[in-house]
């Protein structure tokens, strides 16, 4: 279901050693000097997104389940966050910072994919709640209208929260941070209000700094991101990002670091239009190395649209004294299509299994799940190249043994098709015929 990689061979643009792997019992690591090179996953999927501008949430949840595992090398979904987050209980506040800056925000939709894999933590039976989830930018009017985020009313515990540093109690702390000379005062979401940071970026290039990826999304997190632009923004971001790490949080709160490479911008940005689809994620935890790799990304469509490559300053600074920030060496883990559209059957034991009945059927069929576990759940129809028709479901499934009616509709034509349940970090996936 996953081929080795999208290239027989990735060559960097400048210095840096890359690994193609797919997910190693023992992870491999290059070295360059006495450095480490830190694993980058990169996940694509070519059903990720369609036209413009949809993205399908059912795929970019396969794609952060399978990159969390990847990066971790621990394939039960919520033991893998568990690891990145140490000493993390049933009440720690997990913040994601998004970019909403602009058009082209961190998508709701891969954000909340995020959101949906940190609920498969599991506590002593309890999974671990999304009202311990807080989503956040600088902003509430930018989550809401460049991001499409929903402003958090505090009515129901069991929703994911979601808010500014200026909503109404949040605001700057008081706290002085040194930026390269500038002092700059970090949003209380970001000091106070959590105990862990995931850094979710969106791909774009920028005007100024040349990109703006993890380590400029921390922008958003200070009262005065614009006193930060000087010398192309080099040495603010390295200085910044090290404030974070050293002063506002000498536990250093910024664990993980993801970047929504669905939709972004090559030229133009940031203010730019969308004219870059990927269909890719990032995951490390590294800021340098997956920033890096973000910018080879893009500089790998500006050189197919004959423009200058970046070289941005500020992320061979951060890789340097006294920043330290981590490295330019890449160990590159690639999973290529994870969604696929091979006929298959849940295979470890305590998955869900799902059966069809009847099939083939005309306009109407019975689609039973038997779940060993309560968590989320998507159920798609897709062609035999993979392309979704139509969600079937999407929502939590509890214990048990759950039956969902699926009747066709006059756009889905007779022919073959493949029913996808997605559940638990495993893919389902039955051959079905529609039949006139």
């Amino acid at each position: 279901m996953k081929n080795i990689s999208r290239r027989e061979f990735l060559k960097y643009l400048g210095a840096g050693t890359v690994g193609l792997i797919t997910k190693p019992k023992i992870p491999l690591i290059s070295k360059k000097g006495d450095r480490q090179a830190s694993d980058v996953v990169q996940c694509f999927d070519e059903n990720a997104t369609s036209g413009s501008s949809t993205i399908n949430s059912a795929i970019v949840q396969i794609m952060t389940d399978e990159s969390i595992k990847a990066l971790t090398n621990i394939n039960d979904i919520g033991e893998a966050w568990k690891s990145v987050f140490p000493g993390i209980d049933e009440n720690s506040i997990i913040g994601i910072k998004v970019n909403c800056l602009f058009q082209i925000p961190t998508h709701l939709e891969f954000t909340m994919s995020v959101v949906n894999s940190l609920t498969q933590m599991d506590f002593s039976g309890t999974n671990y709640i999304r009202n311990n989830i807080i989503i956040w930018d600088n902003q509430d009017n930018l989550l809401v209208q460049n991001g499409g985020y929903t402003i958090y009313d505090g009515s129901d515990p069991g929703t994911v929260r979601c808010f500014g540093t200026n909503h109404p109690g949040v605001g700057y702390d008081s706290l002085q941070l040194n930026v390269n000379g500038v002092t700059s005062y970090p949003s209380m979401i970001l000091s106070t209000l959590c105990d862990y940071i995931i850094n979710a970026a969106v791909i774009k290039d920028h005007s100024i700094s040349q990109i703006t990826l993890t380590m400029k999304n921390n922008y958003g997190s200070v009262n005065n991101p614009g006193s930060l632009h000087g010398g192309q923004c080099n040495p603010y971001i390295p200085s910044l990002n090290q404030q974070i790490r050293d002063v506002i949080t000498p536990n250093d709160k910024q664990k993980i670091f993801v970047t929504d490479a669905l939709f972004g911008c090559y030229s133009g940005g940031p203010g730019g239009s969308p004219n870059f689809n990927p269909k890719m994620t990032l995951m490390s935890l590294d800021p340098v190395a997956v920033d890096y790799h973000g910018q080879y990304l893009i500089n790998e469509e500006r050189t197919a649209h004959s423009l200058p490559v970046y070289n941005a300053p500020h992320i061979t600074t951060a890789a340097q004294s006294p920043y330290d920030l981590g490295t330019t060496e890449i160990n590159l883990i690639e999973i290529n299509n994870p969604s696929g559209i091979n006929e298959s059957r849940a295979a470890h034991q305590g998955k869900s299994i799902l059966e069809i009945a009847p099939n083939p059927f005309k306009k109407s069929t019975t689609i039973t799940i038997s779940s060993k576990n309560s968590s989320a759940a998507y159920i798609d129809l897709i062609d035999t190249s993979g392309r979704v028709i139509t969600n079937i479901y999407q929502g939590q499934l509890t214990r048990g043994i759950h039956r969902i009616n699926f009747n066709v509709n006059e756009k889905i034509g007779a022919g073959t098709y493949f029913i996808r349940l997605y559940n638990q970090g495993v893919s389902s996936i039955r051959k079905i015929t529609i039949f006139q």
